[in-house]
């Protein structure tokens, strides 16, 4: 059912999160065409713990999300990529809901809900109702919002609008690229993940509000501005 599917996890120092993630990838029904994790300057056991779980590993040392995205997207062997983030457990069906929307020629990219499992009860509450209804919204407005958790591309069409080219937003940016390029992107709500609450650890307001903020500005055409330490952990 559906065209072959290559699963991409950038990491780097995740040995805490990856075996977790991997087990849940492992675990689709249909399994996964191959799976890559993309090691980004790693300096634990990230690499190890993903070969002995059956993962290809790809280094990229130069750091960025967006690097070891991109370099996933170029080692895939397949037609469909999806990716994942390496502290995210991909849920039943996940998979399957990737290669039945692929099937449809006309789609170049897919997204789908992002749930917490570890966060407080609250921003738990605000992943499972109020993400789903802003993800909707997004695509009315036209700014489909590929979260990095959880979405997928026709590798090609990817390519050829040139990929995760930017360290800030690169997910969403590539599906504005896509839907511009005349793809179909499409939301999932069955192609569902639950990620780690660590990104909240420099509180709400900070998580939260540079978000709506440059949604905002995206719409209105403005330049985004994440501030100099926003993505300072990526590239350490």
């Amino acid at each position: 059912m559906g065209p072959g599917v290559s699963v991409v996890i950038p990491a780097r120092n995740e040995e805490d999160f990856i075996a977790a993630t991997l087990d849940a990838v492992f675990a689709q029904d249909p399994p996964p065409d191959e799976v890559i994790v993309v090691d980004n300057g790693s300096t634990d056991r990230t690499a190890e713990i993903a070969r002995q779980k059956g993962a290809r590993v790809v280094q990229e040392p130069e750091k960025g999300v967006h690097r070891a995205r991109q370099a996933g997207l170029l080692a895939a062997r397949y037609p469909v990529v999806a990716q994942t983030d390496a502290d995210t457990r991909v849920e039943p069906g996940w998979l399957r809901e990737i290669k039945a929307a692929f099937a449809d020629p006309r789609v170049t990219a897919t997204y789908g809900p992002v749930e917490l499992y570890d966060a407080p009860l609250l921003d738990r509450w605000l992943a499972r109702y109020l993400f789903p209804a802003f993800l909707r919204l997004s695509a009315i407005l036209g700014q489909p919002n590929l979260n990095g958790a959880n979405h997928a591309v026709r590798r090609d069409a990817a390519l050829a609008v040139g990929g995760y080219d930017r360290p800030y937003a690169e997910d969403v940016h590539l599906g504005i690229k896509l839907k511009k390029a005349g793809g179909r992107v499409v939301y999932r709500p069955g192609q569902r993940v639950r990620t780690s609450g660590r990104r909240l650890k420099k509180g709400r307001l900070a998580f939260y509000g540079v978000h709506i903020k440059n949604i905002a500005r995206r719409l209105l055409g403005l330049p985004e501005h994440y501030g100099p330490n926003y993505f300072a952990d990526r590239d350490r």
